[in-house]
């Protein structure tokens, strides 16, 4: 597959995204950075997603980590490379096509 050059994805691709790391490679764990709020320092493995959400685990601190609404997420990166996905590049949420 071609890299994404664009770095802008919809809540509905991040979705599908999620939905395959879980699937295809659970070793993959996502770091993202929510409205109004700082860069998560730790990378986070996908437990299970939801129809609006993620429920991610946090292996560090070993306490699960709950996003309701991925729609609050405005970026997020990937630990390695997944697909069409550089890992350590921001990838940026775009609501409009929310």
């Amino acid at each position: 597959m071609q890299p994404i050059t664009d770095n802008q994805l919809s809540v509905l691709e991040l979705r599908k995204l999620l939905h395959s790391l879980k699937d295809l490679r659970p070793d993959i764990c996502i770091r993202f950075r929510l409205m109004g709020e700082m860069w998560q320092s730790a990378y986070f493995r996908i437990i299970n997603v939801t129809e609006k959400g993620v429920v991610l685990n946090d292996e560090k601190s070993n306490k699960l980590i709950f996003i309701q609404d991925l729609k609050n997420v405005m970026q997020f990166e990937l630990e390695h490379s997944f697909q069409q996905y550089h890992p350590h590049f921001h990838y940026s949420i775009n609501l409009s096509h929310a």
